[in-house]
């Protein structure tokens, strides 16, 4: 073989590793790329279709509402950090179904409650200060 031709050979074997070189790279940011995407758009879905349970508080009932887009499984509801109200321990709140609890809270000036729950996905806690 010429020195020409073993020239040629080498320069053009040297131009396919680069070029393999760059496309793995390229191909590497890309799938990270598309994972942090997917990654956003999971979170922003979830953003929207969890489940938020509010409370509410009308002469002496107490309300615990979901005005969440998916179910809530109520894991614990703790008042003024002592009295747990076992009743509602993993009961299932449908989106704008609520439940209510009456004359338990007559004498209480405030009221502070914390409530834990959650979806198929994520657990969450909620803090609430009421009257």
């Amino acid at each position: 073989m010429t020195s020409f031709n073993a020239f040629t050979l080498s320069i053009a074997a040297i131009i396919m590793v680069i070029t393999s070189i760059v496309g793995v790279v390229l191909l590497s940011t890309s799938v990270f790329k598309i994972n942090s995407s997917l990654k956003k758009t999971v979170d922003v879905i979830e953003k929207y279709q969890r489940p938020f349970l509010i409370m509410e508080m009308s002469k002496n009932n107490l309300t615990i509402k979901n005005t969440g887009k998916t179910q809530a499984i109520i894991d614990s509801v703790m008042i003024n950090n002592s009295k747990k109200l076992n009743e509602l321990d993993n009961k299932s709140i449908n989106p704008e179904q609520s439940f209510l609890i009456k004359n338990i809270y007559k004498n209480q000036e405030k009221i502070s409650i914390e409530i834990n729950y959650h979806s198929e996905n994520k657990i969450y806690k909620e803090s609430f200060l009421l009257r």
